[in-house]
């Protein structure tokens, strides 16, 4: 049975900045593993694209992984 997304909503990506480790910040923080999304995200920008944003809890990702 697939889990409910804690969130789900429609929006326009705002900014991306480089931290001094040198991982990205989106309007919520992310880890290291993130960076590749900095430049796909920033064309969206860039674009003026609107988004989907899809938001589950880690636990419940990873178990649809697993499914």
């Amino acid at each position: 049975m697939t889990p409910d997304p804690i969130a789900m909503f429609e929006g326009a990506f705002t900014q991306t900045r480089t931290m001094a480790d040198g991982s990205p910040r989106f309007e919520f923080e992310a880890g290291e593993d993130a960076i590749e999304f900095m430049t796909p995200l920033a064309k969206t920008k860039a674009d003026k694209r609107y988004l989907m944003v899809i938001i589950y809890d880690m636990d419940d990702w990873k178990q649809m992984e697993q499914e």
